[in-house]
């Protein structure tokens, strides 16, 4: 049953759809609902009305239908927090829930709900403003840049319509050392001065797109390699020496790949790969110089786009070349390996064994990382479980992907994944990599909670590069911090670097967080790092990633 919207407003002005459509369209995640309540009829906007596939704009659904799309699980508190709202009580709390949204997969959404009561005092408007948490907003919120998404669309209509498309990808070196020392709303700032001088410097010849952490894109049409090169040294150029934040001078250090495109055979795949590979090339290799890419510099790598073909085929089928390796994770105090973290290998001819530097950040872009995540996430629960049957309380860490986090039936997959293993909730760590933790706060908050409810672990890894500070680490439950290698090289020379660590671990004591150092390299590193009393340890002192097999080794004799 449905009405007209000119009919459900009645005595409102009739631009009000109009108006609240394009209210609804500044968000791609949001969507409006006003309900009748007399009448009990809804409106819902176009964006609504296109989503849960309706009718039309008005329906009336009774309550059945409704309950019939939430899950099992949340349908009791549905039930509960739309009564209390519907009377007035409880407003200032979003309603959370699970919508199915498919054949068989729920997506995570909150409502927030006000009154407008008439002249008696009974409710005659309820204005519903829905957020559904399976859709990334189109524009970072810290930059008001286009997200990565957008950035993929937008290269790929260049390659198909023949335009050669010109990418730069810029990345803020050491860029966790502001995170750290300053906190996130200081390197908030920062980034959104980057942006602004990223947009002065793209003019009208490109569009500016914030891509992972603190990397940037800019993408141009039918631009030179030597134009590209001018506009990096404007870059270059400005953030070394004219950027300021708070009254004082911040200065930046950059590196830059470049990507001229000349034909329309290239994939976002091998065009994300080639960007890394340029951007790597600078960082390491260039001192933050442009490198553009070219055939002739990447021989070492790829070979006409086969390798990469031949990874993400694996990937998407039956994941045939990948494997895990385990790296031990040792107690500060006994230097006992405790436990051991999974990490993803692949392998295959004519190629050999390759780096996962080389596939790591494209894959996890990939829609192929959720089932893939969950091959990884099951292999290493089930590898843990056969360990812990010898060394009881023996834990797994397991590195997780925002593709995973994002997917709505990722809580469903880790439940059933960990009860098909056996292992104990409290033996499994989930690793939050750096993409992870630059989704919805709120969102990620509620995906923590709720595996944290389970008994299932949480750490940050890498922490201190990317956005991961202190003051993230507040506003997320995390369970440990795993520090990333760069602060321990040499550790023992570098008195900012020492200050970082001892800053880190000191927070994490006082506030029940584990630690853990990664980059343990030697004798003579472990026994500096003593002195910062962590809790973990983890690096090439205790062993380099190995197979199950050779890791089941590393522990029998170790318990000689």
């Amino acid at each position: 049953m449905s009405t007209s919207p000119e009919e459900f407003f009645g005595e409102l002005n009739q631009d009000a759809v109009s108006i609240l459509n394009l209210i609804s369209n500044l968000s791609s995640k949001e969507m409006i609902g006003i309900m009748d309540y007399q009448n009990l009829s809804t409106w819902w906007c176009d964006r609504a009305r296109d989503f849960f596939k309706l009718s039309d704009n008005v329906i009336v659904q009774e309550a059945s239908e409704v309950y019939e799309m939430i899950h099992p699980e949340d349908l009791d508190k549905f039930k509960e927090d739309l009564t209390n709202h519907m009377h007035g009580k409880n407003l200032e709390e979003p309603m959370e829930y699970r919508v199915l949204t498919g054949d068989s997969s729920y997506s995570l959404f909150t409502t927030k709900m006000d009154i407008v009561w008439d002249p008696d005092g009974k409710p005659k408007w309820i204005v519903m403003l829905t957020e559904n948490h399976g859709i990334s907003d189109e524009v970072d919120a810290v930059t008001g840049l286009y997200g990565e998404e957008l950035f993929d669309q937008r290269v790929t209509e260049l390659v198909n319509q023949e335009k050669k498309p010109a990418i730069l990808k810029i990345a803020i070196d050491q860029f966790s050392h502001v995170n750290v020392m300053y906190g996130a709303n200081y390197a908030n700032q920062v980034l959104s001065e980057v942006a602004y001088i990223l947009r002065l410097a793209a003019g009208k010849k490109g569009l500016v797109f914030r891509l992972s952490g603190a990397k940037f894109a800019l993408v141009f049409e039918n631009m030179s390699e030597e134009e590209l090169e001018r506009i990096y040294q404007f870059i270059q150029d400005s953030l070394s020496d004219h950027l300021a934040i708070q009254g004082k001078k911040a200065p930046l250090k950059v590196s830059g790949g470049g990507l001229v495109i000349s034909h329309s055979q290239m994939d976002s795949i091998a065009i994300r790969s080639h960007l890394t590979y340029a951007l790597n090339h600078s960082h390491h290799h260039h001192h933050g110089e442009l490198v553009v890419y070219n055939d002739e510099q990447a021989t070492d790598f790829d070979d006409n786009l086969e390798l990469i073909s031949r990874i993400h085929e694996d990937a998407v089928k039956n994941r045939e070349g990948f494997y895990l390796c385990y790296q031990p994770i040792a107690n500060t105090a006994t230097g006992k390996i405790m436990g051991m973290e999974a990490l993803l290998r692949w392998k295959g001819e004519p190629y050999g064994v390759v780096p996962p530097g080389y596939f790591i950040d494209w894959l996890e872009e990939d829609p192929c990382i959720f089932e893939l995540g969950n091959w990884i996430i099951g292999t290493a629960l089930a590898d843990a479980a056969e360990i812990s049957k010898t060394y009881p309380g023996f834990f797994v860490h397991v590195n997780i992907a925002a593709g995973q986090v994002e997917r709505r039936e990722f809580r469903e997959s880790v439940m059933a994944l960990l009860m098909k293993s056996g292992l104990a909730p409290s033996q499994f760590c989930m690793e939050l990599t750096e993409r992870v933790r630059e989704m919805d706060m709120k969102f990620l908050r509620k995906e923590i909670e709720f595996f944290k409810g389970l008994g299932i672990k949480i750490a940050m890894d890498d922490f201190g590069t990317g956005n991961a500070s202190l003051a993230l680490a507040l506003d997320l439950p995390v369970d440990e911090l795993k520090i990333d290698m760069s602060f321990v090289q040499d550790i023992q020379r570098v008195p900012v670097k020492q200050a970082m660590v001892r800053a880190i671990v000191d927070f994490a004591n006082n506030t029940g967080v584990e630690t853990c150092i990664e980059g343990v390299e030697d004798q003579e590193v472990l026994e500096y790092l003593r002195q910062y009393q962590a809790t973990w340890h983890q690096g090439y002192f205790y062993s380099r990633p190995v197979p199950i097999q050779e890791f089941k080794k590393l522990l029998e004799e170790e318990n000689i």
